[in-house]
């Protein structure tokens, strides 16, 4: 009689652990809040892979960035034109698109800066062209839209000449066709993407021994944006950036760390 209860006692215990572990299976795992970041087509910082998916330096840095404050990244392509309403309009939550946050602090809410860039020159090898100056009377190329441009348009920096013939195109790739073409003189913009030329044609390029400024780039909400989650992210990115994270995803894309990640100074 003993040994059929404890059987029975037995089966019992089992029936619960079995029904115990059934229950923990069917629950769902908590779904993460999503955020929705815009950005423009820019290699290698926000592009699509060969297959298809969202890739590139900013990606990388937002997906582990959002891993850590526990969100779920969700990337919108944007009209370069049109980024800035359609952020107002709450199209999506940020602007993660290489943006830089000099003269502009007090246009968003900012998380970052997570990164710095670099603004440099190339010309053609057997240019004559070799200091800022000799940009006088040039024709310069830079992709619209682009900070670059903007530096030149408002005269941003004392050291490069008044440039009058300033030509623009939608994509880096058509700002080098009109290098190459010989119908511009020289090109500006960030080193990381116009690096991704010059090194398929190390002979037919080079940059002048200076930039024409350095950047910090950070992730810009509307100005009535989610100030916590800015914090929040501003506080992931300082970590990565302190604990080697970001240094390692921009080595992966060919550029310089210490430029990248510190501005050039320790």
């Amino acid at each position: 009689m003993r040994k059929k209860a404890w059987i029975l006692l037995l089966f019992a215990t089992l029936i619960a652990l079995l029904c115990a572990c059934s229950d923990t299976a069917q629950q769902p795992e908590t779904e993460k809040p999503k955020i929705r970041i815009g950005g423009t087509t820019y290699a290698p910082y926000f592009y699509r892979n060969i297959g298809g998916n969202y890739t590139g330096i900013d990606v990388e840095i937002a997906e582990e960035a959002c891993a850590r404050i526990g969100y779920e990244p969700v990337f919108v392509e944007l009209d370069i034109d049109r980024r800035f309403e359609l952020l107002n309009e709450d199209y999506v939550d940020c602007l993660w698109s290489c943006l830089t946050m000099d003269d502009r602090e007090d246009e968003f809410i900012w998380a970052g800066p997570y990164m710095y860039t670099q603004r440099v020159v190339v010309v053609p090898a057997d240019s004559e062209i070799e200091t800022l100056e000799d940009l006088d009377g040039k024709c310069v190329a830079v992709q619209a839209g682009s900070t670059s441009e903007e530096i030149i348009l408002e005269g941003l920096n004392p050291n490069l000449p008044e440039i009058s013939n300033l030509s623009t195109f939608s994509t880096v790739g058509e700002v080098f066709t009109s290098l190459r073409k010989g119908y511009a003189d020289a090109i500006i913009g960030h080193e990381s993407s116009l690096k991704l030329y010059t090194d398929e044609y190390p002979d037919s390029y080079r940059y002048l021994n200076m930039s024409v400024c350095s950047d910090a780039v950070g992730v810009a909400f509307k100005p009535d944006g989610d100030e916590a989650l800015a914090e929040k992210l501003t506080q992931a990115l300082l970590e990565m950036r302190e604990d080697g994270t970001t240094a390692a995803i921009v080595k992966k894309y060919g550029l310089d760390a210490e430029k990248s990640v510190n501005g050039g100074t320790e």
